[in-house]
């Protein structure tokens, strides 16, 4: 039967020991929806940003990666998922952790 996606929680945020920032959060939808990942309202494409979108047991886990992420990267991060049936979004505030040497070379 088909759905409208949504999303059960806003995305789990994991800082990855590569310095990467993985952004995670389920959806449900039928059939399987578009996902897009959006900062301050504008959409993440290019090299830094790996999204995937993996089926599990009548559910979707949909993923950014950020790699290398900077300062430029803090902010409202929105994942939204479309299909036929209509689309849903969720929110999450992204602070990146900051260490004392890089605070001081933007300074």
């Amino acid at each position: 039967m088909p759905i409208a996606p949504f999303f059960d929680n806003k995305p789990s945020i994991i800082n990855k020991p590569d310095g990467s920032v993985l952004f995670e959060c389920m959806c449900n939808s039928n059939p399987e929806p578009t996902v897009k990942w959006y900062l301050k309202d504008k959409e993440l494409v290019g090299d830094r940003y790996v999204t995937k979108i993996k089926k599990q047991v009548g559910k979707y886990i949909c993923t950014l990666i950020i790699k290398d992420p900077t300062q430029a990267d803090q902010g409202v991060i929105k994942v939204e998922a479309t299909n036929e049936k209509g689309k849903h979004h969720v929110e999450q505030n992204y602070t990146k952790v900051t260490v004392a040497n890089e605070v001081f070379k933007t300074q």
